[in-house]
């Protein structure tokens, strides 16, 4: 997992207190569902409850500093991951994977995916029609 600076920390740290409307150290439902209403934020209860639910690991109905900071380092470890990944099939560093990319890639770990396959995988994660896939395009899909 990758760790955070102690500045980073810090700044979450503030960003949490800010949250934090009653000031005790902890953020409830209510104080994230206030937090999505002054954002004008169109979210559904039911995610911003999810949300919630995920990120209480031990199910007390507050989220302490120690939950919020987990959750922030587990999804930037996932984005790194998902970064590593689009940069061992972008083979020539272009910034985009291509259809020949993922044809070579398919062969180097011996996987059988015809042109066919190939096409239709990427007209599903291009999202701009440029016939190749972007970083931002690839999370898409990874974070799906």
């Amino acid at each position: 997992m990758n760790q955070l600076e102690s500045n980073e920390i810090k700044d979450l740290r503030s960003a949490f207190r800010m949250i934090d409307l009653e000031k005790s150290g902890k953020i409830c439902i209510h104080d994230l569902k206030n937090l999505v209403k002054n954002l004008n934020l169109n979210v559904d209860k039911q995610v911003v409850d999810s949300v919630f639910e995920n990120i209480d690991q031990n199910g007390d109905g507050k989220i302490q500093f120690e939950e919020f900071l987990s959750e922030i380092e587990k999804r930037q470890s996932k984005k790194s991951h998902i970064e590593t990944a689009f940069s061992a099939i972008d083979l020539d560093s272009s910034g985009y994977i291509t259809v020949d990319e993922l044809s070579k890639i398919a062969k180097k770990i011996n996987v059988t995916i015809t042109k066919q396959q190939i096409e239709e995988i990427m007209s599903k994660t291009d999202l701009d029609g440029n016939h190749k896939i972007s970083l931002d395009e690839f999370k898409t899909l990874m974070e799906e």
